[in-house]
């Protein structure tokens, strides 16, 4: 009776081993809501269990794997904007503080000035100060180039700014999703070739490029070695047999 039942098993085995296997509809992801929900919510813990289950290496490691690209890959390119930021805005408003505070530091007298000075009708008047305007000297010429540089310079700033911002971002987006298409396709082909699966690598690299796709991707992932999983009869020795029995 064991050597029928050991034989049995043995074959499940080898056919598992022969038999073609698919993965599951990628739009099937909406049957199993807590794969699905974890995959739309928490894809780097998702992607952690399909690492853990495929015996990749412990989910946690997984999970920071996928994060880690992402996290370094947007902070490249956050430096990049928050540079452009310095550079285009920041670094000119700063340079007119510190000159206004010098002023104000050396001279008692300036700091009341700058204090009691009526900005708006100072801009009202396109930079020009008043004989009435009371102001430090070396306050003066400092308020001015500040007006004029806000009035005249920095809308064209903000403009390209902006500008910029858009471009980077789009530039972003499209480095993030072809790494993580080529990182998470990677794992894809190792599952395909761990589980016998039929497979194309571009096609690997697609579902996980393309955002939101990319979620279902690892859904139908996770499902199909669960199913794959699930169906596979251990192989076991005679000794674990007798035990078993």
């Amino acid at each position: 009776m064991y050597d029928n039942i050991y034989n049995s098993q043995l074959d499940n085995g080898i056919n598992k081993i022969h038999n073609i296997n698919r993965f599951s509809p990628l739009l099937g992801c909406f049957e199993d809501m807590c794969s699905c929900s974890m995959g739309l919510l928490f894809p780097y813990c998702l992607f952690g269990r399909i690492y853990e289950r495929a015996q990749f290496g412990k989910c946690w490691i997984g999970c920071c794997k996928y994060l880690s690209l992402q996290l370094i890959i947007n902070m490249f390119f956050s430096m990049i904007i928050y540079n452009m930021e310095w550079n285009m805005l920041l670094s000119k408003k700063i340079d007119f503080t510190n000159k206004l505070e010098i002023c104000n530091n050396n001279n008692n007298t300036c700091l009341e000035n700058i204090e009691d000075f009526n900005y708006e009708k100072f801009y009202d008047n396109k930079c020009s100060l008043t004989n009435s305007t009371i102001i430090c000297e070396c306050s003066k010429q400092t308020l001015i180039d500040e007006c004029k540089y806000n009035i005249n310079t920095l809308p064209h700033s903000l403009n390209d700014f902006f500008a910029y911002i858009t471009i980077i971002s789009f530039i972003n987006l499209i480095v993030l999703s072809c790494l993580t298409g080529i990182f998470l396709g990677h794992y894809r082909t190792k599952i395909s070739h761990k589980y016998n699966i039929l497979y194309n690598s571009r096609y690997n690299f697609l579902v996980h490029c393309i955002p939101c796709i990319n979620q279902c991707a690892l859904c139908q992932e996770y499902n199909t070695i669960d199913i794959i999983e699930s169906i596979v009869v251990p192989i076991y020795t005679i000794e674990e047999k007798k035990f078993n029995a």
